[in-house]
C-alpha cells in the first residue's frame, strides 16, 4: 500500500512522462494548461507534511527550486509558502524570500494573498482565485492558488500554497 501511495504521488506531481509523438517537447502553455487541481493540492499536502518534519530542510529545497516542491517534469509547478504576517518564506524565485506582500492587490484591487493567509489562519484550506501577471510576459491571466496552515518541525506558522492558470485567455 505504501509503494502504490508513492507511485501515486510522484505521478501525480510529475505526469507520467509519456509526450506525444506529434509534440514531444510540449510548450510551456501546455505544461500550465496541463497541471490539475488535484496535482496542486497533493504538492501542497506533501509539503505541509515535509515542513512538519524538518522545516529547515523543507525550505531550502523549495528556495532552491528542488524537486519534488518545483516540478522537473513541469516548472509551472511548485510550492511557496507564506508566514502569518504575508511575508513570502520560501519560493523557488529568491528575489521573492523575504519580501511582505502584506496589502498587495491584484490588478482589480483584490488582495488576494491576505485573503489567503486570513482564511489559513482561520483553519480553513481551499482555493482563491485572482489576477496575475505570468513571469516575462506581457498581459494578466486569471489564476488560483490552493493554502493550507501547517506548523512546521520548528513551531512556526506555515501558509503553504501552490496554483495554477485557470485558462490562457489574457484579461482585459
Amino acid at each position: 500500500m505504501k509503494a502504490r501511495s508513492i507511485l501515486f504521488l510522484a505521478a501525480a506531481l510529475f505526469g507520467s512522462g509519456a509526450a506525444s509523438a506529434q509534440n514531444p517537447t510540449p510548450s510551456a502553455e501546455e505544461q500550465e494548461r496541463a497541471i490539475t487541481e488535484e496535482q496542486v493540492v497533493v504538492l501542497v499536502s506533501q509539503t505541509c507534511a515535509d515542513l512538519s518534519k524538518d522545516s529547515s530542510g523543507t525550505i531550502a529545497q523549495i528556495n532552491q527550486g528542488a524537486a519534488p516542491y518545483k516540478s522537473a517534469a513541469n516548472p509551472a509547478l511548485y510550492v511557496f509558502i507564506y508566514d502569518p504576517d504575508v511575508t513570502m518564506v520560501a519560493h523557488p524565485r529568491a528575489d521573492l524570500v523575504g519580501k511582505s506582500v502584506k496589502g498587495k492587490p491584484d490588478v482589480k484591487g483584490k488582495k488576494f494573498r491576505d485573503e489567503i493567509v486570513e482564511r489559513a489562519l482561520k483553519g480553513e484550506t481551499g482555493w482563491v482565485d485572482y489576477l496575475y501577471q505570468k513571469p516575462g510576459e506581457a498581459g494578466i491571466y486569471p489564476k488560483k492558488t490552493y493554502f493550507a496552515k501547517t506548523t512546521g518541525s520548528d513551531g512556526k506558522t506555515y501558509i503553504v500554497c501552490a496554483g495554477k492558470y485557470q485558462r490562457n485567455a489574457v484579461v482585459q
